[in-house]
């Protein structure tokens, strides 16, 4: 019933979502979308992601907008943004923890079958992954942050690369440069189309 595809591409477009007022208009466009007669499964890929990212504002319009669907509907949902709620809370406690994250790297690097290590790497934000892989000494963290970052969501990558200056198409050669770690917090924002959570 949940367009899962549909959820984690908002997922991927919210951890895109770096400055105050784009999440703003993020929350905005996942209440239009709940308020809108878009087909069923996007609309319930909208509540499950409000419910994942759980901002007291995308919380609110859950609730109004559970009274739009049936039982069987709501606890797909809720089978689905439980899990990723957890981890996403999980992952926001890591938000400039590059001790955490190295943790986690090493944890992985070391025992690639563990489960905690693996769902948290794929959510921590991913220029605390590019910090820890420039920070690091060890080549197979830098490997290990180098594949995290390498498959996250289209949205994900594009602003960490548009925030280094560099075109996708150098992706690959990326992984090899030295970028000073200022060049991240001093990256300006981006305007992401939210028009439809299509994107």
């Amino acid at each position: 019933m949940v367009d899962i595809d549909q959820l984690e591409r908002s997922l991927d477009l919210w951890a895109a979502m770096w400055e105050p007022h784009e999440r703003a208009n993020f929350e905005r466009a996942l209440e239009r979308v709940l308020d809108s007669d878009e087909s069923e499964p996007l609309r319930l890929a909208a509540l499950a992601a409000c419910q994942v990212i759980a901002s007291p504002r995308l919380l609110g319009a859950a609730g109004r907008a559970t009274r739009g669907f049936d039982p069987p509907e709501l606890a797909a949902v809720t089978a689905v943004a439980i899990p990723l709620a957890r981890l996403q809370h999980h992952a926001e406690r890591l938000r400039h923890d590059t001790a955490g994250v190295y943790f986690l790297l090493e944890k992985a690097v070391r025992d690639p079958s563990n489960p905690v290590a693996d769902k948290l790497l794929d959510r921590v934000d991913v220029r605390d992954l590019f910090a820890v892989m420039q920070l690091s000494d060890a080549e197979e963290l830098r490997v290990e942050a180098a594949r995290r970052i390498a498959r996250r969501g289209p949205h994900s990558r594009t602003r960490l690369l548009g925030s280094l200056q560099l075109g996708a198409d150098v992706f690959e050669d990326w992984l090899a440069i030295d970028v000073p770690l200022d060049d991240l917090v001093l990256a300006p924002w981006i305007d992401v189309p939210l028009d439809g959570l299509r994107a």
